[in-house]
Protein backbone atom coordinates (compact mmCIF):
# COMPACT_ATOMS: atom_id res chain seq x y z
CA UNK A 1 0.00 0.00 0.00
CA UNK A 2 1.13 3.29 -0.59
CA UNK A 3 2.59 5.66 1.98
CA UNK A 4 0.25 8.46 0.85
CA UNK A 5 -2.78 6.41 1.15
CA UNK A 6 -1.80 5.15 4.48
CA UNK A 7 -1.28 8.83 6.13
CA UNK A 8 -5.05 9.15 3.84
CA UNK A 9 -6.33 6.44 5.92
CA UNK A 10 -4.57 7.89 9.52
CA UNK A 11 -6.45 10.92 8.68
CA UNK A 12 -9.84 9.32 7.70
CA UNK A 13 -9.89 7.35 10.60
CA UNK A 14 -9.26 10.35 13.60
CA UNK A 15 -12.01 12.54 11.49
CA UNK A 16 -14.59 9.11 11.33
CA UNK A 17 -13.78 7.53 14.70
CA UNK A 18 -15.64 10.55 16.73
CA UNK A 19 -18.33 10.92 14.72
CA UNK A 20 -18.96 7.42 14.64
CA UNK A 21 -18.66 7.19 18.05
CA UNK A 22 -20.96 9.64 19.00
CA UNK A 23 -23.55 8.88 16.41
CA UNK A 24 -23.23 5.17 17.56
CA UNK A 25 -23.92 6.25 21.48
CA UNK A 26 -27.15 8.77 19.99
CA UNK A 27 -28.34 5.33 18.58
CA UNK A 28 -28.10 3.91 21.72
CA UNK A 29 -30.17 6.41 23.30
CA UNK A 30 -32.56 6.62 20.34
CA UNK A 31 -33.24 2.99 21.50
CA UNK A 32 -33.61 3.01 25.08
CA UNK A 33 -35.69 5.60 25.01
CA UNK A 34 -37.92 3.62 22.23
CA UNK A 35 -37.91 0.89 24.86
CA UNK A 36 -39.45 3.07 27.61
CA UNK A 37 -43.34 1.67 27.27
CA UNK A 38 -45.42 4.00 25.60
CA UNK A 39 -47.60 5.74 27.77
CA UNK A 40 -51.49 5.75 26.69
CA UNK A 41 -52.94 9.54 27.25
CA UNK A 42 -56.96 9.13 28.01
CA UNK A 43 -58.84 11.62 25.32
CA UNK A 44 -60.90 14.68 26.26
CA UNK A 45 -63.80 12.53 25.67
CA UNK A 46 -62.56 9.91 28.04
CA UNK A 47 -61.83 11.83 31.15
CA UNK A 48 -64.34 14.98 30.97
CA UNK A 49 -67.18 12.67 32.55
CA UNK A 50 -64.51 12.32 35.38
CA UNK A 51 -64.87 15.84 35.65
CA UNK A 52 -68.30 16.36 35.48
CA UNK A 53 -67.70 18.00 32.26
CA UNK A 54 -66.51 21.22 34.06
CA UNK A 55 -62.68 20.86 32.17
CA UNK A 56 -62.58 22.33 28.97
CA UNK A 57 -60.95 20.23 25.69
CA UNK A 58 -57.72 23.26 25.98
CA UNK A 59 -56.88 23.02 29.55
CA UNK A 60 -56.81 18.98 28.93
CA UNK A 61 -54.93 19.31 26.22
CA UNK A 62 -51.98 22.13 28.42
CA UNK A 63 -52.51 19.31 31.27
CA UNK A 64 -51.11 16.60 28.91
CA UNK A 65 -48.39 19.29 26.81
CA UNK A 66 -47.12 19.80 30.73
CA UNK A 67 -47.13 15.95 31.87
CA UNK A 68 -43.13 15.41 32.43
CA UNK A 69 -41.38 13.05 30.76
CA UNK A 70 -41.75 9.04 31.84
CA UNK A 71 -38.40 7.40 33.15
CA UNK A 72 -37.84 4.02 33.58
CA UNK A 73 -37.72 4.19 37.18
CA UNK A 74 -40.83 6.63 37.64
CA UNK A 75 -44.60 6.20 37.65
CA UNK A 76 -46.79 9.50 36.95
CA UNK A 77 -50.22 9.66 38.13
CA UNK A 78 -53.08 12.30 38.07
CA UNK A 79 -55.62 11.82 40.63
CA UNK A 80 -58.72 14.35 41.25
CA UNK A 81 -59.52 15.76 44.85
CA UNK A 82 -61.84 12.81 45.04
CA UNK A 83 -59.36 10.29 44.16
CA UNK A 84 -60.43 9.09 40.85
CA UNK A 85 -57.27 8.75 38.45
CA UNK A 86 -57.64 10.43 35.08
CA UNK A 87 -54.10 9.51 34.39
CA UNK A 88 -51.50 6.81 35.32
CA UNK A 89 -48.46 4.97 34.26
CA UNK A 90 -48.87 2.67 37.01
CA UNK A 91 -49.54 -0.63 36.79
CA UNK A 92 -53.21 -1.59 37.99
CA UNK A 93 -54.17 1.96 38.32
CA UNK A 94 -56.48 2.57 35.25
CA UNK A 95 -57.92 6.00 34.69
CA UNK A 96 -61.18 6.14 35.96
CA UNK A 97 -60.54 4.07 38.85
CA UNK A 98 -61.40 5.55 42.31
CA UNK A 99 -59.18 5.34 45.32
CA UNK A 100 -60.38 5.54 49.52
CA UNK A 101 -58.10 7.19 51.29
CA UNK A 102 -57.21 4.20 53.01
CA UNK A 103 -56.02 2.22 49.73
CA UNK A 104 -54.07 5.73 48.91
CA UNK A 105 -52.63 4.77 52.16
CA UNK A 106 -52.57 1.40 51.46
CA UNK A 107 -50.88 2.64 48.51
CA UNK A 108 -48.37 4.64 50.06
CA UNK A 109 -47.36 2.17 52.55
CA UNK A 110 -46.48 -0.80 50.45
CA UNK A 111 -42.78 -1.36 49.33
CA UNK A 112 -42.23 1.89 51.18
CA UNK A 113 -38.13 0.74 50.98
CA UNK A 114 -38.47 -0.06 47.21
CA UNK A 115 -40.74 2.82 46.32
CA UNK A 116 -40.57 6.71 46.68
CA UNK A 117 -43.91 8.67 46.26
CA UNK A 118 -44.47 12.56 45.38
CA UNK A 119 -46.96 14.20 45.75
CA UNK A 120 -47.17 17.79 43.70
CA UNK A 121 -50.02 20.39 42.56
CA UNK A 122 -49.33 22.90 40.44
CA UNK A 123 -50.86 26.01 40.47
CA UNK A 124 -52.00 24.91 36.25
CA UNK A 125 -53.16 21.40 37.68
CA UNK A 126 -54.75 22.85 40.84
CA UNK A 127 -57.03 24.79 39.09
CA UNK A 128 -59.07 22.04 37.76
CA UNK A 129 -58.95 20.34 41.00
CA UNK A 130 -55.84 17.73 40.75
CA UNK A 131 -52.32 16.86 41.35
CA UNK A 132 -49.79 14.92 40.76
CA UNK A 133 -48.59 11.70 42.62
CA UNK A 134 -45.45 10.26 41.43
CA UNK A 135 -43.46 7.49 42.63
CA UNK A 136 -40.15 6.22 41.52
CA UNK A 137 -38.68 2.62 41.80
CA UNK A 138 -35.21 2.74 44.16
CA UNK A 139 -34.67 -0.74 43.17
CA UNK A 140 -34.38 0.93 38.85
CA UNK A 141 -30.88 2.80 38.12
CA UNK A 142 -31.66 6.58 37.24
CA UNK A 143 -30.08 7.04 33.33
CA UNK A 144 -26.76 9.00 33.65
CA UNK A 145 -26.95 12.93 33.23
CA UNK A 146 -25.86 14.47 29.57
CA UNK A 147 -22.70 15.49 31.29
CA UNK A 148 -21.89 12.00 32.09
CA UNK A 149 -22.63 10.55 28.65
CA UNK A 150 -20.49 13.41 27.08
CA UNK A 151 -17.62 12.56 29.55
CA UNK A 152 -17.50 8.92 28.75
CA UNK A 153 -18.53 9.32 25.23
CA UNK A 154 -15.56 11.44 24.77
CA UNK A 155 -13.43 8.77 26.97
CA UNK A 156 -14.50 6.02 24.64
CA UNK A 157 -13.71 8.27 21.90
CA UNK A 158 -9.99 8.94 22.84
CA UNK A 159 -9.36 5.00 23.55
CA UNK A 160 -10.51 4.15 19.91
CA UNK A 161 -8.54 7.63 17.96
CA UNK A 162 -5.31 6.50 20.46
CA UNK A 163 -5.40 2.69 19.60
CA UNK A 164 -6.08 3.47 16.08
CA UNK A 165 -3.34 5.86 15.71
CA UNK A 166 -0.68 3.47 18.00
CA UNK A 167 -1.52 0.73 14.92
CA UNK A 168 -1.75 2.84 12.34
CA UNK A 169 1.53 4.65 12.89
CA UNK A 170 3.35 0.78 13.31
CA UNK A 171 1.91 0.14 9.81
CA UNK A 172 3.54 3.24 8.33
CA UNK A 173 6.71 2.74 10.35
CA UNK A 174 6.95 -0.81 9.45
CA UNK A 175 6.69 0.04 5.83
CA UNK A 176 8.93 2.87 5.65
CA UNK A 177 11.34 0.78 7.37
CA UNK A 178 11.41 -1.81 5.45
CA UNK A 179 11.24 0.05 1.79
CA UNK A 180 14.04 1.99 3.18
CA UNK A 181 16.35 -1.55 4.01
CA UNK A 182 15.27 -2.68 0.26
CA UNK A 183 16.41 0.81 -0.81
CA UNK A 184 19.82 0.69 0.75
CA UNK A 185 20.49 -2.86 0.02
CA UNK A 186 19.72 -2.35 -3.61
CA UNK A 187 21.92 1.20 -3.10
CA UNK A 188 24.96 -0.85 -1.81
CA UNK A 189 25.11 -3.22 -4.25
CA UNK A 190 25.29 -0.93 -7.20
CA UNK A 191 27.94 0.24 -5.26
CA UNK A 192 30.01 -2.53 -4.99
CA UNK A 193 29.19 -2.67 -8.53
CA UNK A 194 26.76 -5.48 -8.94
CA UNK A 195 25.16 -4.71 -12.11
CA UNK A 196 24.40 -7.72 -13.63
CA UNK A 197 21.99 -8.45 -10.49
CA UNK A 198 18.59 -7.21 -10.95
CA UNK A 199 17.33 -5.41 -7.72
CA UNK A 200 14.46 -7.40 -6.25
CA UNK A 201 11.81 -4.93 -5.25
CA UNK A 202 9.20 -5.62 -2.73
CA UNK A 203 5.80 -3.87 -1.97
CA UNK A 204 4.55 -0.79 -3.57
CA UNK A 205 4.78 2.36 -2.20
CA UNK A 206 6.59 5.79 -2.95
CA UNK A 207 9.71 4.53 -1.59
CA UNK A 208 9.90 0.87 -3.15
CA UNK A 209 8.86 2.84 -6.58
CA UNK A 210 12.41 4.57 -6.31
CA UNK A 211 13.97 0.95 -6.68
CA UNK A 212 12.62 0.71 -10.33
CA UNK A 213 14.59 3.65 -11.18
CA UNK A 214 17.85 2.44 -9.51
CA UNK A 215 17.29 -1.08 -11.44
CA UNK A 216 17.01 1.17 -14.47
CA UNK A 217 20.05 3.15 -13.68
CA UNK A 218 21.55 0.03 -13.09
CA UNK A 219 21.10 -0.56 -16.75
CA UNK A 220 21.90 2.53 -17.75
CA UNK A 221 24.89 1.93 -16.08
CA UNK A 222 25.31 -1.37 -17.04
CA UNK A 223 24.76 -0.05 -20.66
CA UNK A 224 27.31 2.83 -20.41
CA UNK A 225 30.19 0.34 -18.98
CA UNK A 226 29.92 -1.60 -22.17
CA UNK A 227 29.54 1.68 -24.28
CA UNK A 228 33.11 2.21 -22.34
CA UNK A 229 34.64 -0.76 -22.59
CA UNK A 230 33.76 -0.48 -26.55
CA UNK A 231 34.85 2.61 -27.03
CA UNK A 232 38.20 1.90 -25.54
CA UNK A 233 38.18 -1.00 -27.66
CA UNK A 234 37.79 0.50 -31.26
CA UNK A 235 40.25 3.58 -29.72
CA UNK A 236 43.06 1.54 -29.19
CA UNK A 237 42.17 -0.42 -32.34
CA UNK A 238 42.46 2.53 -34.72
CA UNK A 239 45.13 4.50 -32.76
CA UNK A 240 47.31 1.30 -33.48
CA UNK A 241 46.73 1.28 -37.21
CA UNK A 242 48.45 4.57 -38.20
CA UNK A 243 51.31 4.27 -35.07
CA UNK A 244 51.96 0.39 -36.38
CA UNK A 245 52.69 2.17 -39.78
CA UNK A 246 54.91 5.39 -38.67
CA UNK A 247 56.74 2.60 -36.79
CA UNK A 248 57.24 0.44 -39.65
CA UNK A 249 58.36 3.50 -41.80
CA UNK A 250 60.63 4.51 -39.35
CA UNK A 251 62.52 1.21 -38.53
CA UNK A 252 62.55 0.75 -41.96
CA UNK A 253 64.44 3.82 -42.47
CA UNK A 254 66.60 3.40 -39.50
CA UNK A 255 67.52 -0.17 -40.32
CA UNK A 256 68.88 1.08 -43.57
CA UNK A 257 66.32 -0.74 -45.25
CA UNK A 258 65.01 2.75 -46.82
CA UNK A 259 68.58 3.74 -48.15
CA UNK A 260 67.95 5.45 -51.08
CA UNK A 261 67.31 9.23 -51.24
CA UNK A 262 64.14 8.70 -52.72
CA UNK A 263 62.69 5.68 -50.53
CA UNK A 264 63.84 7.18 -47.53
CA UNK A 265 61.64 10.47 -49.31
CA UNK A 266 58.56 8.14 -49.64
CA UNK A 267 58.51 6.79 -45.93
CA UNK A 268 58.96 10.21 -44.73
CA UNK A 269 56.14 11.07 -46.24
CA UNK A 270 53.71 8.33 -44.91
CA UNK A 271 54.97 8.70 -42.08
CA UNK A 272 54.07 12.60 -42.18
CA UNK A 273 50.52 11.80 -43.41
CA UNK A 274 49.78 8.75 -40.60
CA UNK A 275 51.09 11.73 -37.92
CA UNK A 276 48.25 13.98 -39.37
CA UNK A 277 45.70 11.41 -39.97
CA UNK A 278 46.65 10.64 -35.77
CA UNK A 279 46.06 14.08 -35.05
CA UNK A 280 42.90 14.31 -36.80
CA UNK A 281 41.87 11.39 -35.17
CA UNK A 282 42.69 12.84 -31.50
CA UNK A 283 41.09 15.77 -32.02
CA UNK A 284 37.58 14.18 -32.84
CA UNK A 285 38.47 12.08 -29.93
CA UNK A 286 39.08 15.54 -28.13
CA UNK A 287 35.45 17.10 -29.17
CA UNK A 288 33.65 13.83 -28.81
CA UNK A 289 34.55 13.87 -25.20
CA UNK A 290 33.76 17.61 -24.90
CA UNK A 291 30.65 17.61 -26.42
CA UNK A 292 29.81 14.16 -23.99
CA UNK A 293 31.12 15.39 -20.83
CA UNK A 294 29.02 19.27 -21.85
CA UNK A 295 32.54 20.57 -21.39
CA UNK A 296 31.77 22.69 -24.24
CA UNK A 297 29.15 24.94 -22.63
CA UNK A 298 32.25 27.15 -21.12
CA UNK A 299 32.85 28.42 -24.80
CA UNK A 300 29.32 29.07 -25.85
CA UNK A 301 29.10 32.67 -27.54
CA UNK A 302 26.76 34.69 -29.52
CA UNK A 303 27.66 34.59 -33.09
CA UNK A 304 26.55 35.89 -36.27
CA UNK A 305 25.71 32.79 -38.40
CA UNK A 306 26.24 34.38 -41.96
CA UNK A 307 29.83 35.79 -41.72
CA UNK A 308 30.50 32.09 -39.90
CA UNK A 309 29.36 30.28 -43.04
CA UNK A 310 30.97 32.79 -45.26
CA UNK A 311 34.15 32.65 -43.93
CA UNK A 312 33.92 28.57 -43.80
CA UNK A 313 33.10 28.45 -47.27
CA UNK A 314 35.31 30.44 -48.89
CA UNK A 315 38.33 28.34 -47.19
CA UNK A 316 36.72 24.92 -47.81
CA UNK A 317 36.24 25.82 -51.75
CA UNK A 318 39.79 26.15 -51.96
CA UNK A 319 41.01 22.47 -50.33
CA UNK A 320 38.24 20.97 -52.56
CA UNK A 321 39.67 22.45 -55.58
CA UNK A 322 42.84 21.10 -54.59
CA UNK A 323 40.97 17.74 -54.15
CA UNK A 324 39.15 18.10 -57.99
CA UNK A 325 36.39 18.57 -56.47
CA UNK A 326 33.69 21.46 -57.02
CA UNK A 327 31.95 23.42 -54.05
CA UNK A 328 28.80 25.64 -54.34
CA UNK A 329 27.79 27.77 -51.41
CA UNK A 330 24.34 29.81 -51.12
CA UNK A 331 24.17 31.63 -47.98
CA UNK A 332 20.83 33.64 -48.07
CA UNK A 333 21.18 34.78 -43.96
CA UNK A 334 20.59 38.53 -42.83
CA UNK A 335 24.10 39.74 -41.54
CA UNK A 336 22.01 40.22 -37.92
CA UNK A 337 20.94 36.62 -37.02
CA UNK A 338 22.88 35.99 -34.05
CA UNK A 339 23.35 32.39 -33.07
CA UNK A 340 24.25 30.66 -29.20
CA UNK A 341 27.06 28.54 -29.96
CA UNK A 342 30.82 27.01 -29.38
CA UNK A 343 32.41 28.24 -32.00
CA UNK A 344 34.78 25.63 -32.35
CA UNK A 345 32.65 22.82 -32.12
CA UNK A 346 30.47 24.43 -34.26
CA UNK A 347 33.27 24.36 -36.91
CA UNK A 348 33.98 21.13 -36.34
CA UNK A 349 30.64 19.58 -37.13
CA UNK A 350 30.30 21.41 -40.34
CA UNK A 351 33.70 20.72 -40.92
CA UNK A 352 32.85 16.88 -40.36
CA UNK A 353 29.82 17.13 -42.65
CA UNK A 354 31.92 18.92 -45.82
CA UNK A 355 35.02 16.62 -45.06
CA UNK A 356 32.66 13.35 -45.00
CA UNK A 357 31.23 15.09 -48.48
CA UNK A 358 34.38 15.32 -49.96
CA UNK A 359 35.80 11.91 -49.36
CA UNK A 360 32.69 9.94 -50.53
CA UNK A 361 32.54 12.38 -53.61
CA UNK A 362 34.40 11.25 -57.15
CA UNK A 363 36.81 13.41 -58.48
CA UNK A 364 35.10 16.21 -60.38
CA UNK A 365 32.00 15.50 -58.31
CA UNK A 366 30.11 18.29 -56.22
CA UNK A 367 29.53 19.26 -52.95
CA UNK A 368 26.54 22.12 -52.25
CA UNK A 369 26.70 24.15 -49.11
CA UNK A 370 23.25 26.37 -48.15
CA UNK A 371 22.67 28.26 -45.28
CA UNK A 372 19.27 29.68 -44.95
CA UNK A 373 16.58 30.35 -42.74
CA UNK A 374 13.17 28.75 -42.85
CA UNK A 375 10.70 28.61 -40.08
CA UNK A 376 12.12 30.77 -37.54
CA UNK A 377 15.51 28.36 -37.52
CA UNK A 378 19.17 28.83 -39.27
CA UNK A 379 18.79 25.76 -41.65
CA UNK A 380 22.39 24.74 -43.13
CA UNK A 381 22.48 21.72 -45.59
CA UNK A 382 25.59 19.41 -47.17
CA UNK A 383 24.77 17.71 -50.05
CA UNK A 384 26.92 15.76 -52.27
CA UNK A 385 26.52 13.68 -55.68
CA UNK A 386 28.52 10.46 -54.28
CA UNK A 387 26.90 6.61 -54.21
CA UNK A 388 24.62 7.51 -51.67
CA UNK A 389 24.15 5.39 -48.16
CA UNK A 390 22.16 2.19 -47.98
CA UNK A 391 18.81 2.19 -47.02
CA UNK A 392 20.25 0.09 -43.44
CA UNK A 393 22.99 2.17 -42.74
CA UNK A 394 21.02 5.45 -42.45
CA UNK A 395 19.79 4.61 -39.06
CA UNK A 396 23.04 3.82 -37.25
CA UNK A 397 25.84 6.44 -39.29
CA UNK A 398 25.43 8.71 -36.29
CA UNK A 399 27.00 5.93 -33.64
CA UNK A 400 30.50 5.64 -32.77
CA UNK A 401 32.68 3.42 -34.59
CA UNK A 402 29.96 2.71 -37.10
CA UNK A 403 30.96 2.22 -40.61
CA UNK A 404 28.38 1.45 -43.45
CA UNK A 405 29.29 -0.81 -46.35
CA UNK A 406 30.55 1.77 -48.43
CA UNK A 407 33.12 3.49 -45.98
CA UNK A 408 34.59 -0.19 -44.58
CA UNK A 409 37.97 0.32 -46.46
CA UNK A 410 38.15 4.19 -45.17
CA UNK A 411 40.69 5.57 -42.71
CA UNK A 412 39.52 6.94 -39.64
CA UNK A 413 37.72 5.67 -36.16
CA UNK A 414 34.00 6.27 -37.29
CA UNK A 415 33.92 9.67 -34.99
CA UNK A 416 33.24 12.23 -37.54
CA UNK A 417 29.21 12.20 -37.57
CA UNK A 418 28.93 11.16 -33.99
CA UNK A 419 31.25 14.39 -32.75
CA UNK A 420 28.39 16.52 -35.62
CA UNK A 421 25.05 14.65 -33.80
CA UNK A 422 26.29 14.96 -30.00
CA UNK A 423 27.59 18.75 -30.89
CA UNK A 424 23.89 19.29 -32.45
CA UNK A 425 22.14 17.79 -29.43
CA UNK A 426 23.81 20.08 -26.86
CA UNK A 427 23.50 22.76 -28.38
CA UNK A 428 19.73 22.04 -29.01
CA UNK A 429 20.32 21.62 -32.57
CA UNK A 430 18.91 19.03 -35.07
CA UNK A 431 20.68 16.96 -37.29
CA UNK A 432 18.96 14.78 -40.10
CA UNK A 433 19.83 13.20 -43.37
CA UNK A 434 18.48 12.08 -46.57
CA UNK A 435 19.88 10.03 -49.17
CA UNK A 436 19.43 7.94 -52.36
CA UNK A 437 21.54 5.34 -53.60
CA UNK A 438 23.43 6.34 -56.33
CA UNK A 439 22.60 9.89 -56.61
CA UNK A 440 24.07 11.47 -53.14
CA UNK A 441 23.42 12.36 -49.51
CA UNK A 442 22.33 15.59 -48.35
CA UNK A 443 22.80 16.44 -44.36
CA UNK A 444 20.76 18.94 -42.91
CA UNK A 445 21.62 21.10 -39.54
CA UNK A 446 18.55 22.99 -38.09
CA UNK A 447 19.58 25.91 -35.75
CA UNK A 448 16.65 27.41 -33.80
CA UNK A 449 16.81 30.84 -34.26
CA UNK A 450 15.54 33.84 -31.53
CA UNK A 451 14.87 36.85 -33.33
CA UNK A 452 14.68 39.19 -29.96
CA UNK A 453 17.56 41.40 -30.10
CA UNK A 454 17.42 41.39 -26.32
CA UNK A 455 18.86 37.87 -26.48
CA UNK A 456 22.13 38.80 -28.69
CA UNK A 457 24.43 39.39 -26.07
CA UNK A 458 28.09 40.22 -26.78
CA UNK A 459 27.97 38.82 -30.55
CA UNK A 460 31.01 37.81 -32.25
CA UNK A 461 31.83 37.92 -35.84
CA UNK A 462 33.47 34.80 -37.11
CA UNK A 463 36.41 35.66 -39.48
CA UNK A 464 39.43 33.33 -38.31
CA UNK A 465 41.06 31.17 -40.94
CA UNK A 466 41.01 28.10 -38.71
CA UNK A 467 42.27 25.13 -41.47
CA UNK A 468 42.48 21.91 -39.53
CA UNK A 469 40.72 19.35 -40.94
CA UNK A 470 38.69 16.17 -39.81
CA UNK A 471 40.86 13.33 -40.36
CA UNK A 472 37.88 10.30 -39.36
CA UNK A 473 34.79 9.95 -39.95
Amino acid sequence: MKINTQFRLLILGIVLIPILTISAQGILWLMQQHTIESISVPSYEEIAPLFDNEIERDEWEEIIRRIPHSQPEMNIMILLKDLTVIYSTAYGLEPGDTLTPNELVTLLDVGNDQYGYFIEAPGWLRDVGAFFLIRIDRSIARPPSPIVIVIKTLFVVLIVLFLFSVAMSFIIARSITKSVMVLENATRRIAAGELDLAVDVKGSNEITSLTTSLNQMRLALKEEETRRARFIMGVTHDLKTPLALIKGYAEAIGDGVADDPASRAHSVEIIATKVDQLEGMIDDLIDFVRVDTGEWRRNLDHVHIAAFLTSYTKRIADDADLLNRRVETAIDIPGNVVIPMDERLALRAIENLVNNAIRYTKPGGLITIKGYLKNNAVVIDVCDDGPGIDAEDISRIFDAFYRGSSSRREQGMGFGLTVVKGVAESHGWEISVESEKGKGSCFRLTLPYEPDPSRRMNPRTSGHDDTRKGAGY
